[in-house]
């Protein structure tokens, strides 16, 4: 996607520093590196994006803002891919890093059916967390470096596109 439509989408760094609720945040909102659309930002903020979305935890987007301003990746980016976890898509998600995790760490798979009969008790959900904690993380581990390579990847691939439309322009100019 081009950088510009992106620049229109996203809100303004004044904007977001004048609210109210993030005054006490100031001085970590004044960091430029959290604002540009640079490959090196973006590419951060989509392995961070990518990383803590895929965790069952509360708290993932202030998890994702203080780790995009730690790494100075771009703060918007990254709360909005936290986002790819939505309650539309977090049962195929939590499901699939459950079983993940149940089957890297050697537990049985429970069935949906058993969680019915035996209802959502405390000792049940310790059960399904940890195996989908770790299948999280295990997940995220993956996932984060393949989108910070990829999103450095497709930024290589619009610049080398954009140069060549550039010296095709000026050929042109020069052919008249």
């Amino acid at each position: 996607m081009p950088r510009r439509t992106l620049q229109k989408w996203l809100p303004h760094p004044d904007h977001i520093r004048q609210l109210p609720a993030l005054h006490r945040f100031g001085h970590w909102l004044h960091e430029p590196g959290i604002w540009h659309l640079n490959r090196r930002s973006v590419a951060r903020a989509f392995a961070i994006g990518l990383f803590v979305a895929l965790l069952p935890i509360p708290g993932q987007m202030p998890l994702a803002a203080l780790a995009a301003i730690f790494f100075t990746a771009n703060l918007p980016i990254a709360l909005a891919l936290v986002w790819l976890s939505n309650p539309f898509t977090m049962p195929v998600i939590f499901y699939g890093t459950y079983w993940l995790g149940a089957q890297l760490s050697g537990r049985s798979v429970i069935a949906f059916e058993t969680i019915q009969q035996n209802g959502w008790g405390s000792t049940l959900l310790l059960d399904l967390y940890w195996p989908t904690f770790l299948g999280g993380v295990l997940c995220g581990l993956v996932l984060a470096p393949l989108g910070y390579f990829l999103i450095s990847a497709l930024y290589h691939w619009r610049m080398r596109l954009n140069r060549r439309r550039r010296n095709r322009l000026r050929q042109q100019r020069r052919g008249e």
